[in-house]
């Protein structure tokens, strides 16, 4: 066992011993309703934190430079707000970041987290979540099951997900809030046990749920969202962009969270074929992506004789991509976000909100400067870029939305 490996197994030890808790920031809140569940089934508590206001990105902006990367401010900020609180012991509190391991800045971040904590809250341990390995000694360890139940607990997120967004325009909101928890309650209880793992069982238990509050033929202006994952995704980071078009009167389609992953996978097969990487783990790979799109399309039947909507078939979205960028371009979010808006705006999403964090150059290079070769491609698309900075209001963001409602198709 090497010292990395020796030195993670005697952190987390102790931090499960002492019953430590972990805050994790709410990049996507149903879907990390579920996999804190299943994470805490190694011992630590997991809560997901949900800021609500400028005060939190105060605090990210005392301790961050703003000219770091957007996401990295305010998750910073998420976390020095809670441990700010009083609400958790600091002396038994960690806090727990993603890394991509890409050509992205915030994969080097885990050094400026524990720079930016080690003057107030020196004792907080700084944790990361990765399949890169980065950081290793301060990694998540996941055995194979627990890798699978997040899997698990992603998929079931993700069609939560889409069935809320496509209920909530056309129904009472504390009806669909209510479907949407007592969903999640179901699954909490199943965490742990093989019933967690009955996807036909359980793709049923949420359409139950969700049966008499499927959407009408006639539906709503459909907005979708790509962008950079965390400012797409983040109540607190996009400014509650969902619920700001929600009250316009529009349907918010998102991307789900498995087609990110499906983007990491094809990545890494296609680092293979064009530049002769990943030779051990190629074949790994492939069966990883050939087993994503399987389980996949049975989400998406599961939803057939319905009126919701599936989400993109990935392989679609490939091809989709390769019209106006090579799918060799894969820095931030790469050619995922280009493609998402050709395949949006080739059907029934016309109008689409490109959200850009500000610091992030990969992200500006494939959001907003691939709208002209879409718009070339779909000429009735109607795309608007916003940028997201920590030390900005929602007022700029929220009138250029308006422009982009005015021309709704």
């Amino acid at each position: 066992m090497s010292k990395a490996k020796r030195e993670k197994k005697a952190l987390f030890k102790r931090l499960v011993d002492e019953g430590y808790t972990v805050l994790v920031p709410d990049m996507c809140p149903i879907q990390f309703h579920l996999i804190s569940r299943v994470a805490a089934l190694d011992g630590l508590k997991f809560v997901v934190i949900s800021p609500t206001d400028q005060k939190a990105k105060d605090d990210g902006l005392s301790v961050i430079h703003n000219d770091a990367c957007y996401p990295v401010v305010i998750v910073a900020g998420a976390f020095m707000n809670a441990l700010r609180s009083g609400k958790y012991d600091v002396n038994k509190t960690a806090v727990l970041i993603t890394q991509t391991g890409g050509g992205c800045r915030a994969s080097n971040y885990l050094s400026l987290f524990k720079k930016a904590f080690a003057k107030e809250f020196p004792k907080v341990p700084v944790l990361s979540l990765n399949f890169s390995g980065l950081s290793e000694e301060y990694s998540l360890p996941l055995s194979l099951p627990r890798l699978i139940q997040l899997f698990y607990g992603i998929l079931y997120g993700d069609m939560l997900m889409n069935l809320y967004l496509q209920a909530r325009p056309y129904y009472p909101e504390d009806v669909v809030e209510k479907a949407l928890n007592d969903t999640l309650a179901k699954l909490d209880a199943q965490i742990g046990t093989r019933r967690f793992l009955q996807k036909k069982k359980n793709y049923g238990l949420i359409l139950h749920h969700f049966k008499n509050l499927q959407p009408p033929a006639k539906r709503k202006p459909l907005v979708g969202i790509v962008g950079e994952i965390y400012v797409k995704y983040s109540p607190f980071a996009n400014n509650h962009l969902s619920d700001f078009l929600h009250k316009e009167g529009c349907e918010v389609v998102y991307p789900s969270l498995m087609e990110f992953l499906q983007y990491f996978v094809y990545n890494c097969i296609n680092d293979h074929d064009l530049y002769k990487m990943n030779r051990r783990t190629y074949l790994l790979w492939k069966i990883a992506y050939r087993y994503s799109l399987r389980i996949c399309k049975e989400a998406a039947k599961a939803l057939e004789g319905t009126s919701f909507r599936p989400f993109e078939d990935f392989q679609a979205l490939v091809k989709a991509g390769q019209k106006v960028i090579s799918t060799g371009v894969k820095m931030g979010e790469g050619w995922l976000i280009p493609a998402e808006m050709v395949e949006y705006t080739s059907g029934a999403v016309k109008n689409i909100v490109v959200v850009q964090p500000f610091g992030c150059l990969p992200n500006h290079i494939v959001g907003k400067g691939m709208i002209r070769p879409v718009k070339q491609l779909n000429p009735d698309a109607n795309i608007v870029a916003i940028d997201f900075d920590a030390s900005s209001t929602s007022v700029n963001q929220e009138n250029r939305l308006k422009l982009m409602l005015a021309n709704l198709n």
